[in-house]
């Protein structure tokens, strides 16, 4: 048997023109429970995805040489995605 379905995060981190980010690195830094060190790089369109341990609110954070951190805040249903978009600034 298998569990409930996966809350997961879709997104893109971008650069403060809307120009996708390849290999930008997104990670949790808050939720609603303690979280193991869960993070992903982005493809050559700037997307990613992260399968959220429960539901709630998370933050999570992009980062890519270059440009500055940032951040961003994303409340998520158990067995739903949500989608969020990170800009960096350069």
């Amino acid at each position: 048997m298998s569990g409930p379905p996966a809350a997961v995060i879709f997104g893109r981190v971008l650069d403060s023109g809307g120009k996708p980010l390849a290999n930008a690195r997104v990670y949790f830094t808050q939720g609603p429970v303690p979280l193991p060190e869960i993070a992903t790089l982005t493809d050559d369109s700037g997307a990613f995805s992260l399968t959220a341990p429960a539901p709630g609110k998370y933050v999570l954070e992009g980062a890519a040489d270059g440009y500055a951190n940032s951040s961003a805040t994303v409340n998520i249903a158990k067995g739903h995605e949500a989608h969020v978009d990170i800009k960096l600034k350069g």
